[in-house]
């Protein structure tokens, strides 16, 4: 009888709660944070233009998880997820020191016949789906600048002293 009472309240809250609201709870995620300490690598470090400062002024960022991000081979054509408001927060506050963001939907609208990202001094980047392992994770990520100025490639990222790091680099990395 007990577990009758118990489905049957579970079931009553369930109806109650679902008029359709999506419940974002992405603002006790680590994962905005995680995305924005990976893509910060990227642009900072691995930006592929040697030792100095990104030579980039712009970035324009997929509004939707990237599925090529770390493989550029990977498939594109499986559904992903809009990034969330905590994700964009995240990422806009920590590249924007770097340059202008933009929001995009679809990296093709900004590329010329020629791969060329259409604004110059513009890169294109992605970000992948984060896996979690309690206080460590991985991060997907790409970065598009032209028909021979890419990189893919997934972190390692830990949290330490409060902050997520990244702490290396997991699996095949391509550049272009």
């Amino acid at each position: 009888m007990r577990v009758a009472i118990a489905c049957l309240a579970l079931m009553v809250l369930v109806v109650a709660c679902g008029d359709g609201a999506v419940i974002d709870d992405s603002a006790s995620s680590p994962t905005p944070e995680m995305m924005a300490a990976a893509l910060v690598e990227l642009v900072t470090v691995d930006h592929t233009f040697g030792s100095g400062p990104s030579p980039f002024i712009e970035y324009l960022i997929q509004e939707r998880i990237d599925p090529s991000a770390g493989a550029p081979t990977a498939s594109t054509d499986e559904t992903t997820r809009p990034l969330t408001d905590s994700e964009r927060g995240a990422i806009e506050d920590a590249l924007s020191p770097f340059g202008a963001v933009r929001w995009i939907a679809d990296p093709a609208d900004y590329r010329t016949d020629d791969l060329v990202p259409t604004i110059e001094g513009a890169a294109i980047l992605g970000v992948g789906e984060p896996i979690l392992d309690n206080e460590s994770g991985l991060v997907p990520v790409s970065m598009w600048c032209g028909g021979v100025c890419g990189t893919w490639l997934t972190y390692r990222l830990d949290f330490i002293s409060d902050v997520w790091a990244v702490t290396g680099i997991e699996g095949p990395i391509a550049v272009s």
